[in-house]
């Protein structure tokens, strides 16, 4: 097997509880791969028990032991801050949901080996100042306040996301911020608190294909996601009805999506032993989507997105000169979400834009020199 097939069997084996059999590793290669899709811990798992990590040198096994352990120490770190923050809710009447990774996590195999980098809450809109009090006592800092939630961060790793709502309300993805506008409606009351609520286990499992279809769609979402899917089909601490699930995704228009990503999961998963075979056995359309994952990483690339941005706004007259000077002068209804002063006030906007002008490319310097990169090389 060469590096990429190495990667691919090593986190089936773990997030399938298998036992892998690898003589040799190409250990720099395995590394970077799993290191750029945050899968090093669950690599790391799986490679503790084979020939090649007992006959690497001592460098290399603490290299990835270390990982594994510092991601046990954060899970259980991450825990306790969660349970200070659940605390701070139930003992102030404020209604709640932990989201996404915090409840994927646990249903890993092995324990601490899903790396994560937030942890995602939903709350009562109404008491956000109330949550902003809590965390900056707690000593946190203040991110930054993006329309979907407040994003709070304190050493050594923290990073706490509250949600006054579900999905950030943008154009392109209007269709899932309308389904979940009124989520509180359709949440599960907790038996164990006074104030907890969670998703049925449908709902929850649309809500991570929505989740990760946006990353898909917008910058790319790396192999992290099809690990998670697998283990979300095989957990049986859920219980999906797949046929009303789909019902469900055909209304939000991704039901072809969580076909592919989950044909995807079971087909390089199933088998771990037989991950060449399983490849090679891909249809042109799998192979495809398997490719992009690949080359995204776990949060997509800036390169992704501009390249679709591109292909949005020119269309088929591929015209450079086009697309920057809609990046110069973007229409006003473009900031309607994220910036709704300035597009609710025409007077504003001459101002505003003569003000983006002069401070973002110092800002987000970094930003237009990937982006002026990525268009140039667009054929």
């Amino acid at each position: 097997m060469n590096a990429t097939e190495q990667f691919i069997y090593l986190t089936a084996c773990a997030s399938a509880k298998r036992q892998a059999s690898l003589e040799t590793a190409d250990f720099d290669k395995l590394w970077q791969m799993a290191q750029g899709h945050n899968l090093t811990a669950l690599v790391a798992k799986a490679l503790q028990g084979t020939e090649a990590f007992r006959a690497a040198g001592m460098q290399e096994q603490k290299r990835w032991s270390s990982v594994l352990d510092n991601n046990i120490k954060k899970t259980m770190l991450f825990e306790a801050e969660r349970r200070a923050i659940e605390g701070y809710f139930e003992q102030n009447g404020i209604w709640y949901m932990p989201l996404k990774g915090v409840i994927i996590n646990p249903l890993f195999p092995h324990f601490g080996t899903r790396e994560f980098a937030d942890y995602d809450i939903l709350m009562d809109p109404s008491r956000m100042a109330d949550g902003k009090a809590f965390m900056f006592k707690r000593g946190y800092t203040f991110r930054t306040d993006s329309y979907p939630a407040d994003e709070y961060s304190k050493p050594p790793f923290f990073n706490i996301e509250l949600h006054r709502e579900m999905i950030d309300h943008s154009p392109q993805f209007e269709r899932f911020y309308q389904y979940y506008a009124n989520v509180k409606e359709r949440l599960i009351k907790d038996k164990g608190n006074g104030f907890g609520y969670h998703f049925s286990d449908d709902d929850f499992y649309i809500f991570f294909i929505v989740h990760a279809f946006k990353h898909y769609d917008n910058r790319g979402t790396g192999f992290r996601t099809v690990a998670d899917e697998y283990v979300l089909l095989h957990t049986d601490k859920l219980h999906i009805d797949f046929a009303a699930v789909t019902r469900e995704l055909e209304k939000l228009g991704i039901a072809d999506f969580e076909y592919k990503l989950h044909t995807l999961a079971d087909a390089v998963f199933e088998a771990p032993e037989k991950t060449a075979d399983n490849l090679r056995s891909l249809s042109p359309e799998l192979r495809e989507m398997l490719r992009f994952i690949l080359s995204c990483g776990t949060f997509g690339s800036m390169e992704n997105l501009f390249s679709k941005e591109f292909e949005e706004s020119v269309g088929s007259s591929h015209s450079k000169a086009k697309y920057y000077l809609k990046r110069v002068f973007p229409e006003r209804k473009r900031f309607k979400y994220s910036n709704p002063f300035v597009y609710k006030h025409k007077a504003v906007y001459p101002f505003f834009l003569m003000y983006r002008m002069a401070v973002r490319p110092i800002k987000n310097r970094r930003e237009l020199r990937k982006e002026i990169k990525t268009i140039k090389h667009i054929k």
